[in-house]
C-alpha cells in the first residue's frame, strides 16, 4: 500500500442481516398423502383390503385431493370431512410415531371402511385403514 493515501471506503450493502421466512396457509392448500407410518402387511394396511375397497380408497382420497384443507374442514364426515377421534379412544394398535397426545382424522370411503391418520402441515399420514375392524 502507498504512502499517504486514504483506504477506500467499501459501499454497505442495504440488505437486512437475516430474513423472515415467508409464511404458509396449509388451510388453503390441497393435501398430500403419505403412507410411510402404516405398518405393511399389518392387519390395518391398505394390503389387506380386497379389490373393491382399494378402489374406493384411491377414488376418496383422489377426490380429496382436489380440494383444500379448509373445504375438507368444512364438509361433512359423511362426504369429504372427517371425525377428530384422540388416540386414547383407538382400540388398535397404532404406530409409535402417534403419541398419546395425537388427534386422528378418520375419513369414511364406505359404510364400515374407515382412514385414519394424523395431519402434518398439509401432509395427512394414514396409519391405518380398516374396513370390517373397528378401529375405536
Amino acid at each position: 500500500m502507498a504512502k499517504n493515501k486514504p483506504f477506500k471506503k467499501l459501499a454497505t450493502k442495504q440488505t437486512p442481516h437475516f430474513s423472515i421466512p415467508e409464511l404458509i396457509n396449509y388451510e388453503i392448500r390441497k393435501p398430500a398423502f403419505s403412507f410411510h407410518d402404516i405398518q405393511y402387511q399389518g392387519d390395518l394396511c391398505l394390503t389387506k383390503c380386497d379389490d373393491t375397497n382399494k378402489a374406493l380408497i384411491v377414488d376418496k382420497l383422489l377426490k380429496l385431493s382436489q380440494l383444500t384443507w379448509k373445504q375438507i374442514d368444512s364438509s361433512p364426515k359423511d362426504t369429504y370431512g372427517y371425525e377428530h377421534i384422540p388416540y386414547t379412544k383407538f382400540i388398535v394398535t397404532l404406530p409409535a410415531t402417534v403419541t398419546r397426545e395425537t388427534t386422528l382424522l378418520v375419513f369414511r370411503f364406505s359404510h364400515t371402511g374407515r382412514i385414519a391418520g394424523y395431519r402434518l402441515k398439509d401432509i395427512l399420514h394414514v396409519v391405518a385403514v380398516s374396513t370390517t375392524h373397528s378401529l375405536y
